[in-house]
């Protein structure tokens, strides 16, 4: 099998590998996983920086990467604690008043604070039911918060108590909504480097069949009227180094 299509199946792996241990790896795993293969120094840099796209930290040592997962799970049970002590917030009550979000608007501290400890608990059921592996529900529960106080700082007069809720509501599901937005573009773009950088590969061994040697980036350049630049970024990218000539 071609050493790069052997090189992704591995990747692949090391990926499986990351979900036992909670996406979390130290780069000794990383080193020893790839054990037996031509990888320098260099091209380990470049998988730890695929590592941390996928969203898998990458720790300096196995000890950190345990206390790395021990924090994550110190954090998960703070949110359930934290979800429990805010639910009582959230009980039978029918929401802020009109002349809370009147004050609001008027910038007055004590009413803000009201209204962002009313809005809590629906940020973090909101952020529990939106939660997947590449977001954590305490990054949107961040990105719930952000949402609210821009929502605060811009907050005008408006003809109801309902139509505050919904502005603030509006709000906060927008700026949730954004990071799951921008955390799906992010994917689809290394989805797309993949398919691009692949399709390179296979362009370069045609073009080694028929020159008959391993051709160079700038050669693959003028054979794929790809700009010279590009092709280097996507050998970076890819750690498409294995196998390829140096340009001289």
């Amino acid at each position: 099998m071609d050493q790069r299509m052997i090189f992704y199946e591995r990747l692949g792996e090391l990926k499986s590998l990351a979900e036992e241990y909670e996406n979390v790896l130290s780069k000794e795993q990383v080193r020893e996983f790839f054990s037996g293969t031509p990888l320098e120094e260099e091209h380990f840099e470049l998988i730890f920086q695929y590592l941390e796209q996928q969203k898998i930290r990458v720790a300096e040592s196995r000890q950190e990467a345990e206390r790395i997962r021990q924090e994550q799970e110190a954090g998960s049970k703070s949110l359930r604690l934290y979800l429990e002590e805010l639910e009582k917030l959230d009980e039978g009550g029918e929401g802020p008043s009109g002349e809370v979000f009147a004050r609001a608007v008027l910038r007055d501290e004590d009413a803000r604070k009201e209204l962002i400890d009313w809005y809590l608990p629906f940020i973090c059921r909101l952020a529990g039911e939106n939660e997947s592996p590449e977001i954590p529900a305490e990054d949107l529960i961040q990105e719930g918060n952000l949402g609210l106080l821009t929502a605060l700082d811009e907050l005008e007069e408006l003809e109801s108590a309902a139509a505050y809720q919904a502005f603030l509501l509006n709000k906060i599901s927008r700026a949730m909504e954004q990071a799951l937005l921008w955390d799906k573009k992010e994917k689809e773009f290394g989805e797309k480097l993949a398919g691009r950088a692949e399709r390179l590969h296979q362009a370069a061994r045609n073009l080694e069949e028929e020159l008959e040697h391993k051709v160079s980036a700038e050669e693959l350049s003028a054979f794929l009227d790809i700009p010279l630049e590009e092709i280097q970024d996507l050998m970076r990218m890819s750690a498409d180094q294995i196998g390829m000539k140096e340009d001289k």
